[in-house]
């Protein structure tokens, strides 16, 4: 559980400007808390951020009205293009990419398993290498401040998710 409206507040502060410093005590005046209840609920900033970023990619790729995995990391592609500042932030800001690599993978593959569970036989582990792909595909557009167009970004991404809507071979 996060505490209340911090995806909000991180949202409006970090989506003006880029920038290299985002304290916790911004953070606790502005969703007004105490910065024990912060430590307590989160540790550190890079924390909460990662606990943000999961969220938004735990709502942005359900498939909605048997959307297709494709579309659903479009959708998702977009939501960063048009935030680009915002997630270029936390990156910069976070300085705990290990984390985010771990979290962030973590939560693509559970995103693509949920989706291909009512379809059949999957490969956990060609799952989990495909999600770390595409991890690595949006961190480097991301850090690149989505300069690269996005069709193309797009393109990577479906050729890495081509390789799992494949039969298994015995």
């Amino acid at each position: 559980m996060a505490i209340p409206y911090s995806e909000k507040i991180l949202k409006k502060d970090l989506s003006k400007n880029i920038c290299d410093k985002y304290t916790v005590t911004e953070f606790c005046k502005k969703a007004q808390i105490d910065r024990g209840m912060f430590y307590n609920h989160y540790g550190n900033m890079a924390n909460m951020f990662i606990s943000v970023v999961a969220l938004q990619v735990q709502r942005t790729l359900r498939s909605f009205n048997g959307e297709t995995m494709n579309r659903m990391f479009y959708r998702m592609l977009t939501q960063i293009k048009d935030n680009h500042i915002f997630y270029y932030n936390l990156l910069l800001i976070g300085k705990d990419t290990r984390n985010f690599c771990i979290t962030l993978t973590k939560e693509l593959a559970i995103a693509i398993e949920n989706y291909m569970r009512p379809r059949g036989a999957f490969s956990v582990r060609q799952i989990d290498l495909v999600a770390s792909g595409v991890y690595a595909i949006i961190y480097n557009w991301v850090i690149h401040e989505c300069k690269t167009d996005i069709r193309d970004i797009y393109q990577c991404i479906n050729l890495l998710l081509s390789h799992i809507e494949k039969p298994l071979r015995n």
